[in-house]
């Protein structure tokens, strides 16, 4: 188990991680896989649902699966269990605390709670950083239409606390950091498409920017 506080992990972190508890073996998604949990997260399915839906997923491969062969090892193979459990939510029959509201509404308490989390942020912050979470806090629509259009907006605010946060380091760790978050990505791949390995590492930066103290808005809210 991860001695990271659940609370503390970014959603891709969380799913990564619980794939590979299940497996027990891999320190990494691949790009494509990373590019699966970057689409649930873009839906909106909460984290438990994508963890039910491999957990149950694995459990029914592993029944139907003869002795002598291996496991899944891409969470590609979970796929249409997860996609089965958020149905299942969104038709009210699982899920923490019944079937989400409509997406007007989850949007408005996505941006309401994004907006409390930069000023909480800012609060507990000083000098350049502060201005960043106020900046951050600027880019925000005072509404968003979809949570499609939040979503882009998020990603715009997270787009500018990484981009402040890397301007803000030292010059070494600054030239270092693009060569580390490719070697934890591994060379990409002939299946991986370039938009995917390019999310990958952008992964890799945004949980350096985490573990740096950085709030990110995605995964969180």
């Amino acid at each position: 188990m991860s001695l990271i506080p659940s609370g503390e992990l970014s959603y891709a972190a969380l799913v990564c991680e619980f794939f590979l508890q299940l497996r027990g073996t891999g320190l990494l998604l691949s790009p494509l896989d990373q590019e699966l949990v970057a689409e649930w997260e873009r839906r909106g399915l909460p984290a438990s649902v994508v963890c039910r839906g491999m957990r149950r997923g694995w459990e029914e491969l592993g029944r139907d699966r003869a002795p002598e062969a291996a496991p899944p090892r891409s969470l590609r193979a979970l796929r249409g269990f997860v996609e089965e459990e958020w149905r299942a939510y969104r038709d009210g029959r699982v899920g923490d605390g019944g079937a989400p509201g409509s997406e007007a509404e989850a949007t408005r308490h996505r941006l309401a709670a994004a907006r409390a989390r930069l000023v909480e942020a800012a609060s507990a912050s000083s000098g350049e950083r502060r201005s960043a979470y106020g900046e951050a806090a600027r880019v925000l629509p005072a509404d968003a239409s979809s949570l499609q259009a939040l979503e882009v907006a998020l990603r715009a605010a997270d787009d500018l606390l990484l981009h402040r946060w890397i301007l803000s380091l030292p010059r070494p760790e600054r030239a270092a950091l693009g060569p580390r978050c490719r070697l934890l990505a591994g060379d990409r791949t002939r299946r991986a498409r370039r938009s995917a390995y390019r999310e990958t590492l952008r992964t890799h930066l945004f949980e350096a920017a985490r573990r740096a103290g950085i709030l990110c808005l995605r995964g969180t809210v």
